[in-house]
């Protein structure tokens, strides 16, 4: 049995992590190349990630959704370290987004959060649910409830909050008190 680190929900909608066992949930083993893609992220080398990414569209060598041990996707060591132009580089090869505009509202980086909803809106079909809200209870970070204007709103970020508004977000109808 391996260790594994299992997040659960904390009182501000996001995960705390705790060290638990879990053997039905294996993390992939990363390739040679995959962490020295992920160490180009985190370390802001774009020329060096621009080539990687160019390589694994022709090749397919690496995944670019892959995660570090902490769970830690490229996009979101981006957003962590602020880095825009990692960001926009990332999207334009098409990773993919999961939860990273809630991180992004999260890390208060407002550049990141306007780059992933002007990507949501490209890829985001009526009637199914948004890239934040289509992910499996067991890989998300945030709980179900959290949209990003609640979240911006946790956060007190006015700046936030009026981007979303003006790019049309609502709040969900609260259910029947029992």
């Amino acid at each position: 049995m391996k260790r594994f680190i299992f997040q659960r929900h904390s009182i501000h909608g996001m995960m705390e992590e705790e060290n638990v066992i879990r053997p039905h949930q294996e993390i992939a083993q990363l390739s040679l190349d995959e962490k020295k893609f992920l160490l180009a992220v985190e370390r802001g080398d774009v020329a060096s990630t621009r080539r990687m990414l160019q390589r694994a569209e022709e090749t397919n060598y690496i995944n670019i959704n892959c995660v570090d041990p902490l769970g830690r996707s490229a996009l979101l060591m981006a957003i962590d370290n602020e880095n825009l132009e990692m960001v926009e580089l990332l999207i334009e090869h098409k990773v993919e987004t999961k939860d990273a505009l809630l991180h992004a509202i999260s890390e208060e980086f407002v550049e990141a959060v306007e780059v992933l909803l002007d990507h949501e809106e490209t890829i985001h079909k009526p009637g199914e649910p948004h890239s934040w809200e289509a992910l499996p209870a067991d890989t998300a970070t945030f709980t179900p409830d959290i949209t990003p204007l609640i979240l911006s709103a946790h956060r007190d970020n006015y700046e936030i909050i009026k981007i979303l508004l003006d790019r049309g977000a609502t709040l969900p109808m609260p259910h029947d008190v029992r």
